[in-house]
């Protein structure tokens, strides 16, 4: 329904849809506008229009309107300025919207809220696009919301189901297609407490059954979760400890890397934990993060510039006391006066430190665990810390001894590893340290007062070629430093200038803090290894030649017998028959019309013999030569009238062209006239051969379908492969032109 309206709230014009609705002539409208709204409405409805045409902005009113049928329905009036070609708002245009039964259901849905609030189980109901239109007592007890706070309002924004058995997407799938879903689903609380609930979900409908909402009742388990949980816990607690002790019997994982990967493990467990561990640096005595997953590094950073103390907050304290520090709340525990700030800028409210002290009873760290809110740690979250400090006394003692004995021994210990390879070390923080082992000077002749100890001269050694493959590479490697090692093969310059090829391996040595400090690996000569492995190729590669050239052999050996089989024996059976035929027509003239016949046959039984004898024998070639033989399967052909072929030669073929040679051409002229006969629907070919000074180039073309090359190479018996294996046995060059319905021309290019 449609209407337009002054500024003076004087309706100008309507639609018939709008009289029709409330039954009112547009008279009538204009005389009296507001005589059809409901007298409880009317005030309201034209204070604000007076503020809404005022402000010349849309809007939109809702309002119980007079209908013809009789008693008011409720309607909402959306307002738009209508603006004259000077830009002056003259009026309005509003749109008038029948909402009733929506908002007949809104009253439903307040009345039963009203009553849900005596349920014990928690109701929640929302619109379609998943705003709250309920929220019950319950919830609010449960969820820590006030209703009012959350109605009207996105419940995601609030509230983060999550769905052990299925994803949310699955489970509203269940939902659209059979109108309602039951299952298990968890919410965490920001207490840290995890909350298991047993959900049943369903759409409202209104009166003629439209889909209006969603109500969901959700009944608290938790207790009986628990023992379930606590088992699921234990069990990948284990699981993570393991993966921690494998890791530290790894070389070459940094101790902050298992502290990282620790801590992020025990965090999951605990959500809303945030966990660290925090060393005492022994240059200048200051406290350190050796790892904070989950809290900010400006944070982190602001406790390094903080020594332990008496009062230094609970980690602080907690290692100069040598003694567990719990804090409730870090406002208000004494030992953070001072440093409340940190907690400020960090949203950080409780901390409970526990010092991880070693045999000698010294403070190797200390781990802790902050929250947001107010928390004191229960039984098992003490139990927990206790059994993570031990496992981390463990693992820290283990490097600190691992880095003790790498700094006094580890030249030694890369020794004995890579015996016979040219040891080398790398001071990456001082690229002008650069160690090279006595191997390097034995294996590339190099004086050792002669070269520079830096990594500028082991750059300039590597061949040009290589050169910005391997630095660029290797600068990769020690940026990301996700793998263990680097590993290269390249050319490197030996003293006599002559190039070696050699395989570098390197790996990466960190310090406590992370960082990167220096790289160690072994480098060998491969050059003799990889000609060996060159010439090894090329005997495989010679031997598969000979086996094809023997198989080829074979199949043309075979091919000679068959032919002088049929050639000797049966071709002469035959003709002898014919000869006892025409004996017995002479001598017996009533049956010469049979015989007749039976001649005929025989005759032409013997030419088609002497035809495959033709193709088989390959001394037919020899005795008459490729060019003749090329012409004869011609004439053969265009016999047939089934294709019309051409023959084009140049060059002295018989003369030049060794017999082997003549007789793979001859073979791939066969293939192809066959590939052309059977596939191509052509009605015209061309085959060339031309004999130069050094190769011989043929070529077979035809007009007929085509195909695309792709899709023929995986099909069998196209003859194509045969055809190529042919080709490369005679260290030759084959290549195919073809499209759809653009015919098909194959080249050969043999040397001689």
């Amino acid at each position: 329904m449609v209407r337009m309206a002054n500024q003076q709230h004087h309706f100008l014009q309507t639609n018939t849809a709008w009289s029709d609705y409330t039954g009112i002539a547009s008279e009538e409208l204009f005389a009296d506008g507001w005589a059809a709204v409901h007298a409880d409405d009317q005030q309201e409805v034209i204070d604000q229009l007076a503020v809404c045409l005022l402000q010349q902005a849309p809007f939109t009113i809702e309002y119980r309107l007079k209908a013809r049928q009789g008693g008011y329905r409720w309607v909402r009036d959306t307002g738009i300025p209508h603006y004259t070609d000077q830009g002056i708002c003259e009026g309005f245009v509003i749109v008038t919207t029948d909402i009733h039964a929506a908002k007949l259901a809104q009253h439903e849905t307040f009345m039963q809220a009203q009553a849900l609030d005596h349920v014990s189980d928690v109701i929640i109901s929302t619109d379609l696009q998943f705003r709250v239109t309920v929220f019950n007592k319950a919830a609010e007890e449960l969820y820590g919301i006030g209703a009012a706070h959350i109605m009207g309002r996105p419940i995601r924004d609030f509230i983060d189901h999550q769905y052990p058995e299925c994803t949310r997407e699955e489970a509203l799938q269940v939902l659209y297609l059979k109108d309602s879903w039951k299952g298990l689903c968890f919410f965490d609380r920001p207490d840290g407490k995890r909350i298991f609930m047993d959900c049943s979900l369903a759409f409202i409908k209104d009166r003629e059954g439209k889909r209006i909402g969603i109500a969901g009742i959700h009944r608290d388990i938790t207790g009986q979760r628990k023992a379930e949980a606590d088992r699921y816990r234990q069990e990948q607690l284990l699981i993570l400890e393991k993966k921690v002790l494998e890791m530290n019997a790894q070389p070459g994982i940094t101790l902050k890397t298992i502290a990282d990967y620790f801590l992020e493990g025990i965090e999951g467990f605990f959500p809303g934990m945030l966990c660290s561990i925090i060393t005492v640096d022994p240059d200048d005595g200051r406290l350190n993060h050796l790892s904070a997953p989950s809290i900010p590094t400006e944070f982190t950073g602001l406790i390094r510039k903080l020594k332990p103390g008496p009062s230094v907050g609970s980690c602080g304290t907690a290692i100069y006391r040598k003694q567990m520090v719990i804090t409730t709340d870090i406002y208000t525990d004494p030992l953070w006066d001072g440093h409340h700030f940190l907690a400020d800028n960090f949203k950080l409210r409780s901390c409970w430190s526990l010092p991880i002290i070693n045999a000698q009873g010294e403070v190797l760290a200390t781990i802790a665990a902050y929250h947001r809110v107010v928390k004191s740690p229960s039984e098992e979250e003490l139990s927990l810390l206790e059994r993570i400090r031990n496992l981390l006394r463990i693992i820290i003692e283990n490097k600190f001894a691992e880095a003790r004995i790498r700094a006094s021994h580890e030249r030694y210990l890369l020794v004995t590893r890579v015996t016979n390879d040219v040891v080398w070390d790398w001071d990456i923080v001082n690229d002008d340290n650069m160690h090279w082992g006595d191997g390097f000077y034995n294996l590339f002749g190099y004086r050792p007062a002669l070269i520079r100890k830096t990594a500028g001269f082991w750059e300039s050694c590597i061949h040009p070629d290589d050169r910005g493959r391997v630095v660029k590479e290797l600068d990769a490697f020690i940026t990301n430093n996700k793998a263990r090692t680097w590993e290269d093969e390249y050319r490197f310059r030996k003293a006599n200038g002559e190039y070696a090829l050699v395989h570098d391996r390197g790996f990466l040595i960190f310090d406590h803090e992370g960082r990167i400090t220096r790289m160690v690996g072994s480098m060998q000569d491969i050059t003799e290894k990889r000609e060996l492995e060159r010439q090894l190729l090329k005997q495989e590669l010679d031997k598969q030649i000979m086996v094809a050239q023997a198989v080829v052999n074979a199949q043309e050996k075979e091919r000679a017998d068959i032919g002088k089989d049929l050639h000797d024996n049966v071709n002469q059976i035959l003709t002898t028959a014919k000869l006892y035929l025409e004996m017995v027509k002479h001598n017996d003239p009533t049956g010469a019309h049979l015989i007749n016949r039976c001649s005929d046959s025989i005759a032409e039984a013997i030419n088609e013999i002497r035809t495959i004898s033709r193709s088989l024998v390959p001394a037919s070639i020899g005795d008459l030569g490729l060019v003749v033989s090329i012409q004869d399967l011609v004439d053969n052909i265009n016999a047939t009238r089934q294709l019309k072929m051409e023959f084009e030669c140049q060059g002295d073929v018989d003369a030049t062209v060794q017999e082997k040679t003549k007789l793979m051409l001859f073979r791939i002229i066969q293939e192809q006239v066959n590939n052309v006969l059977k596939h191509a629907a052509a009605t015209e070919a061309v085959i060339s051969l031309n004999v130069g000074t050094t190769d011989i180039d043929l070529s077979v073309s035809d007009n007929g379908r085509g195909f695309e090359p792709e899709k023929v190479k995986v099909k069998k018996g196209v003859g194509l492969s045969n055809i190529a294996s042919r080709v490369q046995l005679f260290n030759g060059s084959f290549q195919i032109q073809t499209a759809p319905e653009k015919g098909c021309t194959i080249y050969i290019n043999v040397p001689l």
